[in-house]
Parts: structure tokens; C-alpha cells; sequence
């Protein structure tokens, strides 16, 4: 800044000034440490020309840091007595905007197109309890991130990362390996928060891909197979079919044969290549 004051420094001085506590019930955990931010931003690799979407920006220091390095930045913060905090760390920065909603209920396509542009990534650290359900919005969001980078609890990480056979395959994992590729850029103590949190979290990176298995119009059906995969865990893949397509058993045992399975086959049991063939065998006349 101008005045010569750290950004960390600047953060502290605000949230001091305006008598503001993190909320436990909005899951905030603020990290204050300009060099600790900065190390996880180059290791997310934004660079100047790019265009980020982050939800969640707390105080603002990660914002700050990131309009610093990218050519345009959208932060969308639910908590409307963090204003004042934000208008002081963040400042007059022409690049960055600040709009205070919901994500969750926003309509990020809609707000990428009119306030951000394309390409764009995604950064935040959000609160740890909307993490699945905002992954997912990502996804839903056209046109998709170029990636995604975001602080999880660690066993959110483990279980996004896991792959068929592990005891965390599930239907988020499947959608993330889906839409891309997933890694650990970081492991973070809790003592880098304010508060510390209970537990140990992970900096991630999803890269999102540009093929995918099916064509973007065949994406929300091949998803609602993943879905209907993981839709009991423990019964048979017949079973969910039964459930979520209305089949009769007779029927859903021949589709799963066609698809070269046991017609006794968990739906669990099945990576995303498998679940294609079996999508293609529903798809058969």
C-alpha cells in the first residue's frame, strides 16, 4: 500500500477498528499472514492476465494479494459486517469488486459473465461445511473454471481426491474426477488461522479438464448415473437403478450385463469408465 502499512497489518488494524469477531456459525477462520498467503497463491499459480472468482474473502487480505498479481478479481463474501473491513484492506484497487451474496444461491455463471469474463479460476477459503456443495456449484457454473484451488479440512481432501475402491470413493470424488484432476498443494496447520480450527486442513487444486467422457449436452444424464451409483451405498447397483430409474429388477439385471458386470455388482464398486459402459448400455435400444 501507498501508506507503507502491510496488508497483514492493515487486515488486524481493521477488524480491530470495527469491533469485528469471526462468526463459529459462518465457519470463519481467517489467515493474516501476508507471506503465508502469498506462498499459497504462487503455489496456485495466479498470474497476471487471469480472472478469479473468490468466495469467501473474510478480511480481504487474500483479495488484496490477489488483485496485486491478476487482471481482474470478484470476491463474494456473505457476511455484510465484514464492508467496512473489506473497503479498508482492499481499497480503491480498480481490478477488485467486492459483492456481498450468498454463493451458494448466486447465480455464479451470471455473475462470472457480467462482472469477471472468461477465462476464470476459482480461489477461496471458505467456510468448511459449504465445501461439497460450493465444488459442486463450480461445476455447474458455465463457462467452467480453469481451475480451482481451495482450503479444505483434510479429510474433505481425502475424500475428494479418493479413487475407486477406496473406502472414500463416493459420488463427490466421482464428480471431481469427472471434471478434473485433484491435488494437494499444501498441508496447513491450524495455527495459520484466526481462530485456529480443530482440525488440519489442505490447500487443493482442481484442474479443470477440457474433454471429458461424454459431451457437455450428455453431462447432466451421465451424472445422474454417477449419482444413482452411490445412491445406496451397500445395496446393489440394481437396486439404485430400481430406485432412481423405475426399473423393473428383470430390467436393470440385463442393462447391468450389457454393461459386462455382475448383475449383483455395488454401484460403489465402479470407476467413471465403467460407469460409461453402463451408460451406454442404458442408452441402447
Amino acid at each position: 500500500m501507498s501508506d507503507g502499512i502491510s496488508l497483514d497489518l492493515r487486515a488486524r488494524a481493521a477488524l480491530e477498528a470495527h469491533g469485528f469477531r469471526a462468526a463459529h456459525s459462518l465457519g470463519q477462520n481467517f489467515i493474516l499472514d501476508e507471506a503465508f498467503l502469498a506462498r499459497l497463491l504462487d503455489l496456485a499459480g495466479v498470474g497476471e492476465g487471469d480472472r478469479v472468482l473468490e468466495i469467501g474473502p473474510g478480511p480481504g487480505l487474500m483479495t488484496a494479494l490477489l488483485a496485486e498479481r491478476a487482471k481482474r478479481v470478484l470476491a463474494v463474501e456473505l457476511d455484510e459486517k465484514l464492508r467496512p473491513v473489506l473497503e479498508s484492506v482492499v481499497g480503491e484497487r480498480e481490478n477488485a469488486e467486492i459483492v456481498f451474496a450468498d454463493a451458494l444461491r448466486s447465480d455464479l455463471s451470471a455473475l462470472v459473465a457480467d462482472k469477471l469474463g472468461a477465462p476464470w479460476r476459482a480461489v477461496a477459503n471458505l467456510p468448511y461445511y459449504i465445501t461439497a456443495d460450493l465444488v459442486l456449484k463450480f461445476f455447474e457454473t458455465r463457462p467452467l473454471p480453469e481451475s480451482v484451488c481451495l482450503m479444505v479440512q483434510r479429510e474433505a481432501a481425502e475424500r475428494l481426491m479418493s479413487a475407486p475402491g477406496d473406502k472414500n470413493w463416493c459420488a463427490l470424488a466421482a464428480v471431481v474426477r469427472f471434471y478434473g484432476e485433484c491435488e494437494v498443494l499444501e498441508e496447513v496447520s491450524p495455527r495459520h488461522f484466526e481462530p485456529a480450527p480443530h482440525v488440519e486442513s489442505c490447500f487443493i487444486r482442481i484442474d479443470v479438464k477440457e474433454n471429458r467422457l461424454v459431451p457437455e449436452a450428455e453431462e447432466a444424464e451421465f451424472l445422474k448415473l454417477v449419482r444413482c451409483c452411490f445412491h445406496m451405498r451397500r445395496k446393489t447397483l440394481a437396486n439404485n437403478l430400481k430406485a432412481v430409474y423405475g426399473m423393473r429388477g428383470e430390467e436393470a439385471a440385463a442393462r447391468i450385463e450389457a454393461a459386462g458386470f455382475p448383475s449383483q455388482v455395488r454401484g460403489e464398486a465402479l470407476g467413471l469408465e465403467e460407469i460409461r459402459k453402463l451408460y451406454s448400455a442404458l442408452a441402447a435400444n
